[in-house]
């Protein structure tokens, strides 16, 4: 006679081992499609938190560099010779939404991303000449600058990687579809009244060695140096034939970004089209190519003033506890 419990027991074991089946395949579909989806908004939004950091801290350093400013008009600035220390601090990556120890589950938990913050000096370079300036055989400002930049590098495991920059008082995104212009440098073109052209230039530049690397919080301390020589704006560089300002880079991107960016200065200003000249050349030597934007107003009497005043940061990185805020 056959023994009817033994189909009993082996029907529990089928039913468990199915059971247990559908478990380990809804955890699977879980960790292949949620995780990577929760990972790539944490990402999203911590990208997006990284942009308004940038943004405040080109509003800072902007109000920093005009407090010192007393008298703006005159040929020699008159200085606050007491420069303020900046503080604020800046999460790299999404470190905090991943737990660690034996009772959490990795596996179900986006991995935690870290991010890479430094001041780096390109081999990218700014430079200003006008029919005056370089002319006057006058070192003020030395020019061309080797630009210097804060930035900030991502290294996400769900997102596309992106990079912020502040150089040159503008806020920049890198990624990989290029180089765009989120806040544009401290330049203005702009039209005078008797039709000549104002050209006005700040070129901001950030000093430091540091880097950091970290998925935790950083403090960014900064400090604006005082120089010697401020500015270039006498009465020698306000009546120039014409005013050239280039940017000389190897990164393709980044000499398209440029080009359009002083395309939108004269745009957003209505500069006529017979008073500027756009555009590139290419080195084939140094593999480099120089971006310019060339200011020579074509109204007989008309001119073109340069307006230069230099802008110099120190910044210092400093940890700060993951548990104060």
């Amino acid at each position: 006679m056959k023994n009817r419990s033994n189909d009993v027991a082996l029907s529990e074991v089928i039913g468990f081992v199915l059971l247990l089946a559908v478990i380990i395949a809804a955890l699977s579909l879980y960790t292949v499609y949620v995780v990577p989806i929760n990972g790539r908004g944490e990402e999203i939004d911590q990208m997006n938190y990284v942009e308004e950091q940038f943004t405040d801290y080109k509003l800072t350093l902007d109000a920093l560099w005009t407090s010192r400013l007393i008298n703006t008009n005159s040929p020699s600035p008159v200085l606050n010779v007491t420069p303020v220390i900046s503080s604020a601090t800046m999460i790299l990556g999404n470190g905090g939404n991943s737990q660690q120890g034996t009772l959490s589950f990795p596996l179900f938990k986006p991995v935690a991303s870290s991010a890479k913050i430094s001041i780096n000096t390109s081999a990218d370079t700014f430079d200003i000449d006008s029919s005056n300036y370089h002319a006057s055989h006058d070192t003020i400002g030395e020019f061309p600058l080797n630009i210097t930049a804060l930035d900030y590098s991502s290294d996400n495991y769900y997102w596309i990687q992106q990079q912020y920059s502040y150089q040159l008082g503008g806020v920049f995104l890198s990624q990989d579809e290029g180089t765009i212009n989120r806040i544009s440098p401290l330049i203005s073109i702009t039209n005078a009244d008797n039709k000549s052209i104002v050209v006005h230039v700040v070129p901001v530049q950030v000093r430091g060695n540091g880097s950091y690397t970290s998925n935790t919080l950083v403090r960014i301390d900064t400090r604006q140096k005082i120089l010697p020589n401020y500015n270039i704006s006498s009465a020698t560089y306000r009546n120039n034939q014409w005013v050239n300002l280039s940017i000389t880079t190897s990164n393709n991107a980044t000499a398209a970004m440029w080009l359009n960016l002083f395309k939108s200065l004269v745009a957003s200003e209505k500069i006529r089209s017979s008073d500027y000249i756009i555009s590139s050349e290419w080195n084939p030597g140094s593999k480099r190519t120089t971006v310019f934007i060339k200011i020579e107003p074509s109204n007989p009497g008309s001119h073109a003033s340069l307006y230069v005043q230099r802008a110099e940061f120190d910044v210092v990185f400093n940890t700060v506890a993951s548990e104060v805020t």
